[in-house]
């Protein structure tokens, strides 16, 4: 049996005509997204085929969607009874108590939509980032909208693999190791990516300061700003501010070439510092419900010879050159001289000789993607060639990448290059997302400016608290899980409800909205249903689903029954946030049927017909908030 029955429907009227069509002559094909419920007829869909079909057919549209209608073998699409033309309209009436008898069972199971087991592997990456201070709320995002695709890829059927990157062997981290190095006695005072945070924005100042002193520093350094950042460690933790006082850009430098050359005694402190760092990430994110299955390190990338299996692969290419120690891939000759690479960038041969006669295509393209500084140090660009080297190693059969908008440049540059070294740049498919504006905070993780994202989910505890009290919830170890749950859900429902491609707006009024589209509302419109559910003694095993007649209820069915096309569709177009906002509007609708339409002391054939089918909302909205990473709370 079908897990989607009205999809089922839909995609074989379409097949059937399609069928027909093609016998008739015509080109013309429809897909299961252009059946459309008729406004009128609450049990017919239809498809304008007279109208469509009309000139292939030589006839008037009236006359082509009986043509058609004609050849239709009815019993292959489930659910029809019979066929009906009006003007150039093919409608099929459908048995609807068999589909919704269909659809709140599946509903009720919690199975609706869900794919088969397909015995392949998918990888997602995401979160990865800097171990160099807490998470904050961007970073967050990354995260939250990484997990949350990953349980609809597991819901569909995939097997899937989370991974985080741990970028170990970047200049950031050196940076850090070269404070830590400074205060080697101090012990962590506060959670451990919190206190190492500190140091980080220490030493970054520090730095700074060095480099504006010597004359180095890149234009429009403000002294000022580091001075500030000095006093803002200074006041949270003097010791931090007089341990970390000289560092040098050698000194960096020297620990970065070190570490990456494997110095046991180097690799200790970077360890230690990023180690750390990680642990106090993954504290904060299992917070959240947010787990991975495996973490790679940059380094053993290194240390384990993937840049080097790459540069090989990229060396025969013949695109691989050097400017002294300095390695780079030559992509503007690439994208001239291959079509495979200019497919990976989105440029047609017209449009690359119009980009190089009016000299802009160094504009679009950098020529030279480099993967090693002049020192010979290992840029993040390269250790990304070779992680993704690593990842075709792996059986996964396709990688999504989370990473922010900013970087879509680079990743075209890293699936060009796995076109270069022979693999199917495909492998790798970007999911972008654009940053979260906190409304009045600029953040800066050099400079110790930033909202935590331990300080928001424990701000937005607070406020549920505060919430709660007034509503008089007085048992305290239950106040505080369901405080928890609701926080959470607050805070990611926030960060997941808007396209990826758009910036969060971050208000607080919104996140903690009871009334409508938000996490704390869709959460309480959950425990609506299940606490209906939770007064009835036993769920019918037999009910009718023709006494679900009223204009509400067929509505909420329908809503259902569309749960499975909006899982593709956040599949397909890599928006979970078509999910956050399915929970709303299903929440929305829920509430009005409960409000005008008595459960527990309707007649008994309408009760068992309503038990049923709030048992389906509760499925489905449940079912809805696990795909976004949102907690089910029982209780609010």
């Amino acid at each position: 049996m079908t897990t989607d029955p009205l999809g089922s429907f839909k995609y074989e009227f379409a097949h059937e005509v399609n069928r027909v069509l093609s016998q008739l002559g015509s080109p013309l094909s429809f897909n299961l997204l252009q059946v459309a419920r008729s406004p009128k007829d609450k049990k017919s869909f239809g498809l304008p085929v007279g109208f469509k079909a009309a000139k292939d057919l030589n006839k008037k549209p009236k006359e082509a969607a009986k043509l058609i209608a004609g050849s239709i073998d009815l019993s292959k699409i489930p659910y029809a009874s019979k066929l009906i033309t009006i003007g150039g309209y093919l409608n099929v009436v459908i048995e609807r108590d068999a589909l919704f008898r269909d659809v709140l069972d599946l509903a009720g199971k919690e199975e609706l939509g869900k794919g088969v087991r397909k015995n392949v592997t998918v990888m997602v990456e995401h979160t990865s980032v800097n171990p160099v201070h807490p998470l904050h709320v961007g970073s967050g995002r990354n995260a939250i909208i990484g997990d949350s695709f990953a349980r609809i890829l597991d819901y569909l059927g995939w097997d899937v693999k989370r991974h985080y990157l741990v970028n170990d062997c970047n200049l950031q981290v050196a940076i850090l190791a070269a404070g830590r190095s400074k205060v080697k006695k101090l012990k962590p005072k506060s959670k451990k990516d919190h206190w190492y945070g500190l140091i980080y924005a220490m030493a970054n100042a520090v730095l700074e300061l060095w480099k504006i002193r010597k004359g180095i520093a890149e234009e429009g350094e403000p002294i000022n700003e580091w001075k500030e950042t000095i006093e803002r460690v200074r006041t949270q933790d003097p010791q931090i501010a007089e341990g970390v006082k000289e560092i040098t850009e050698d000194y960096v430098m020297d620990l970065l070439k070190r570490y990456q050359r494997r110095d046991e005694k180097t690799k200790l402190l970077f360890r230690d510092v990023a180690e750390s760092v990680l642990n106090g990430f993954i504290e904060t994110l299992r917070r959240m419900g947010i787990t991975y299955d495996q973490f790679d390190w940059e380094s053993e990338l290194i240390w384990n010879s993937w840049v080097l299996k790459a540069l090989e692969r990229l060396k025969e290419s013949g695109y691989l050159e050097r400017e002294g120690d300095a390695i780079y891939i030559d992509l503007n000759r690439a994208v001239r001289e291959r079509e495979n690479i200019r497919k990976v960038f989105g440029i047609a041969k017209e449009h690359l000789d119009l980009l190089i006669s009016q000299e802009k295509l160094n504009e679009i393209i950098p020529p030279r993607f480099y993967l090693t500084r002049s020192d010979g140090t290992w840029l993040y660009t390269g250790t990304d060639v070779a992680y993704s080297l690593y990842k075709i190693s792996t059986n996964a059969n396709r990688c999504y990448n989370v990473i922010a908008t900013e970087q879509t440049l680079e990743q075209r540059e890293v699936r060009a290059s796995l076109a270069l070294m022979g693999y199917d740049p495909n492998f790798l498919i970007h999911l972008p997302y654009e940053m979260v504006n906190l409304i009045g905070v600029k953040m800066s993780g050099r400079r110790a400016v930033y909202i935590t994202l331990d300080d928001l989910l424990d701000e937005a505890k607070r406020k549920v608290l505060n919430i709660l009290a007034r509503r008089g919830i007085k048992e305290e170890e239950e106040v505080d899980k369901i405080a928890e749950k609701v926080a959470v859900g607050a805070l990611k429902y926030a960060l997941i409800n808007v396209s990826p491609m758009k910036v969060v707006q971050f208000r607080w009024e919104r996140v903690l909205d009871f009334e409508t589209n938000s996490g704390p509302f869709v959460q309480y419109s959950y425990t609506r249903a299940y606490n209906i559910l939770k007064k009835v003694k036993q769920i019918p095993g037999t009910y009718d689903p023709s006494k679900l007649k009223s204009e509400l209820e067929i509505e909420l069915i329908y809503m259902l029954a569309n749960f499975p096309e909006r899982i593709q569709s956040s599949y397909l177009l890599m928006r979970p946030d078509l999910i956050s906002q399915y929970a709303n509007d299903l929440a929305s609708l829920f509430n009005k049927f409960y409000e005008g339409h008595p459960v527990l002391n309707a007649p008994r054939d309408i009760k068992e017909a309503r038990i049923k089918l709030v048992q389906g909302v509760k499925g489905v909205l449940g079912k809805a908030l696990d795909l976004i990473g949102v907690p089910r709370p029982e209780r609010m």
